[in-house]
């Protein structure tokens, strides 16, 4: 039986009415649920809110929120990995992508008008003298070309080998250039270790100057040093900008990124947390973390990135009304009748994700489906899941659906059987409770989760959902047969504890507004 909930309000006053905030966010706002849903609670406490982003995604529109978009241009970035210091290990190859396309571009011409002068040779009439003095030059001529291709592809294959070092570097090397840049650098290693951090500044700098807001809420770790920098200008011109910093681990640096990128990011943050008013971010045990390692002086604010709480979430039964599963969403997206059993999975896909042990588990569950929703159906890594389901003859029942929109998430999933969180043991995934996660749950979903520390802790003491070891296929099919055979079970769960409102981002957010109220407050 479903009650009223009755949610917190801040215990400050009232926020002044023109006072601006900037919500700017280091990647495309399309994605960035967390983004949205700070600008959108702004927005309704009555503050003149502007969402900043990059560029490169879907449209996006939100009530009572100021939507801008810039175009990234990835300048420095993109140089850094284009243009390669062949050094020792690759002294033939080409300095820039613009001169390895332009001599592969002139072997491929020069070929070609080498095959037109042969079919000439074929063709047209000449006296005997005449026709060999041409041969002879022609053959001269191809085995110039030969030579060059040879030249060509040596230096072209010194190229892509650099590339791919610089795209994904590791070793030795690296790594003591990392350690070299840090010491020589200090707090100013980030300039040299992550140019894409440069980058943003060149788009995102100039329009913040423009606006020039009361506060800048910089959500991710990029955006850091960039909201530190406006604010440090506006104060020099006289006016008194709040930063609010708000990350989370889950953007952490991945298990497959480098030295270089992890020390990037600590550089960064050493040198422009100090500059944050107020940090903010998505766990306790990640909140300590940041004061330690950043030397806070105060701990972070901790907001889950948790949906709204919808009373009525479960919506009207249809034929799998025995369950609480809805009709239509994603079900209804796959194709599937209310008797078909379907799990889902709500998130970026790669490795460490472990989708992996989804698709290997499908030849073991017989007429189960699993729907995957991502952010790009194109992706590699999609691919190649796709690819291994074929290989297992379950391709079929695998199927890959694009993002909705964040608050539609928890509705559109709520029409399957199960919500999976097969993460591999990694240290952003052990401390927190992943968005997806609070989705499954607001959804009604039994979720299966592996054993990483806090979403398991989380499961076992709801009785919400099961779990299984991490990368353990053959424990992922008993954990989901264990659901598929008492679903009722894990969906009742919900009804007897008051967690999905904690979870909620009507509570969340309290925090979050009284901060904002604070640091306002004591501007004016």
């Amino acid at each position: 039986m479903i009650t009223e909930v009755v949610f917190p309000r801040s215990m400050r006053s009232a926020p002044r009415k023109t006072a601006r905030i900037t919500v700017l966010a280091d990647r495309a706002l399309g994605h960035d649920s967390r983004a949205q849903r700070v600008a959108l609670a702004a927005a309704e406490a009555g503050y003149r809110v502007t969402l900043l982003g990059r560029a490169d995604g879907p449209v996006l529109r939100l009530p009572g929120v100021d939507v801008h978009t810039v175009p990234v241009s990835e300048t420095l970035h993109r140089h850094r990995l284009r243009r390669p210091r062949p050094g020792l290990r690759w002294p033939l190859a080409y300095r820039s992508e613009e001169t390895f396309l332009v001599g592969h571009d002139r072997i491929v011409t020069r070929s070609l008008l080498l095959e037109t002068r042969a079919a000439e040779l074929c063709i047209g009439y000449r006296s005997f003298l005449r026709h060999a003095v041409a041969r002879a030059v022609h053959a001269a001529a191809r085995a110039c070309l030969s030579l060059r291709c040879a030249w060509t592809a040596a230096r072209a294959a010194q190229y892509r080998a650099a590339v791919r070092r610089r795209t994904a570097p590791g070793g030795f090397t690296h790594n003591a250039a990392t350690a070299l840049i840090r010491l020589l650098f200090a707090r100013r290693a980030w300039r040299r270790l992550d140019p894409l951090l440069l980058d943003l500044e060149a788009a995102y700098g100039p329009v913040l100057d423009k606006q020039r807001p009361d506060l800048i809420h910089a959500r991710g770790h990029r955006a850091l040093g960039v909201a530190v920098r406006a604010a440090l200008r506006a104060e020099a011109a006289g006016c008194t900008v709040k930063v609010v910093w708000d990350t989370d681990e889950c953007a952490a640096v991945p298990s497959t990124s480098s030295r270089r990128e992890a020390a990037a990011r600590q550089a960064d943050e050493r040198a422009h947390a100090a500059g944050a008013d107020v940090v903010v971010t998505v766990s306790e045990a990640y909140a300590e973390r940041l004061r330690v390692g950043c030397r806070l002086p105060v701990p972070p604010v901790v907001a889950l990135n948790a949906p709204r709480h919808e009373a009525d979430s479960t919506g009207k039964t249809g034929e799998s009304g025995k369950t609480g599963k809805r009709d239509g969403g994603v079900r209804e997206a796959c194709g599937l009748g209310p008797e078909v059993p379907l799990l889902v999975h709500s998130g970026a896909a790669s490795p460490e994700r472990g989708l992996l042990t989804v698709v290997e588990a499908l030849p073991k569950l017989y007429d189960l489906h699993a729907a995957f929703l991502v952010p790009h159906p194109d992706d590699v890594y999609v691919g190649t899941l796709i690819e291994r389901a074929t290989e297992l003859g379950v391709a079929s029942r695998l199927h890959v659906l694009s993002y909705v929109p964040p608050e539609a998430v928890p509705g559109f999933l709520a029409s399957a059987d199960i919500g999976v969180v097969p993460v591999h043991h990694l240290p952003h995934h052990e401390v927190t409770l992943s968005t997806r996660y609070l989705e499954y749950a607001h959804a009604r979903l039994p979720i299966v989760v592996s054993d990483v520390r806090a979403m398991a802790a989380a499961t076992l003491k709801l009785g919400n959902g099961e779990v299984f070891r991490a990368r353990d296929t053959a424990d992922f099919v008993r954990a989901v047969g264990a659901v598929l055979t008492n679903e009722r079970r894990y969906r009742k769960a919900y009804e007897r504890s008051d967690m999905l409102r904690q979870w909620s981002w009507q509570v969340q957010s309290v925090p979050l507004l009284d901060t904002y109220a604070r640091l306002l407050d004591a501007r004016h």
